[in-house]
């Protein structure tokens, strides 16, 4: 009888580490950020990963799957995804709002989220303002579940509440959580988006009496 050879012991080769998918997202947003979206190729990015093209393709189909992952990540991708949490949530808005999104602030706070502040400032404003047109249309559940119980105001339209909460978190992004902020940025951001998200939260919620 013949013995099938035992497999060999050592380190798995490069593009079986479970590490080489975030290398592989790093890769593309230094190579996003130097040529913008439409001029990066996968044969770029795996290049600086310094794997080959099928090895790459073994983690992504191509290259709109490749950002369509930093999104999910990093990108407006992760304020929207907020909306679903909140709205099938029961803790009262003046309470999720700061929560929820305090914790994104955090995330933004991360290298790989700083160095895609710095991809979307290259898309331009166009680029900018279709991403938060879709954060906030994402958002309108959550924000429209909280009118229904009279926990937002019904004298602030919901599309206008949104906007009050993210249009400053997204300044804040691309003016102190870019690429190369330096930890005094990042910690400036912080303590402004925390102050803004308590400010935002108990302004939603006020009647006009409360605030006369």
């Amino acid at each position: 009888m013949i013995e099938s050879p035992k497999p060999r012991r050592g380190r798995p080769p490069l593009t079986d580490r479970p590490e080489t998918r975030g290398r592989i997202l790093d890769a593309a947003l230094e190579v996003f950020s130097e040529r913008g979206y439409d001029g990066a190729t996968v044969r770029q990015i795996a290049a600086k990963v310094g794997v080959s093209d099928p090895a790459l393709y073994a983690h992504f189909k191509g290259k709109q799957e490749i950002f369509e992952a930093l999104l999910k990540l990093a990108g407006p991708d992760l304020l929207a995804s907020a909306g679903t949490s909140l709205a099938s949530d029961k803790t009262p808005m003046q309470i999720a709002i700061p929560e929820m999104f305090g914790n994104i602030v955090a995330t933004w706070s991360t290298p790989r989220a700083k160095a895609f502040a710095s991809l979307v400032l290259r898309m331009g404003p166009d680029g900018l303002g279709n991403m938060l047109q879709d954060v906030s249309a994402r958002l309108r559940p959550a924000f429209t579940v909280w009118q229904a119980r009279g926990e937002l105001r019904k004298d602030i339209p919901v599309d206008v509440a949104i906007w009050q909460v993210i249009g400053p978190l997204a300044g804040l992004r691309i003016t102190y959580l870019h690429g190369n902020a330096s930890k005094a940025d990042v910690a400036h951001a912080k303590s402004l988006a925390k102050t803004h998200l308590k400010i935002v939260a108990q302004t939603l919620t006020q009647t006009r009496s409360q605030e006369e």
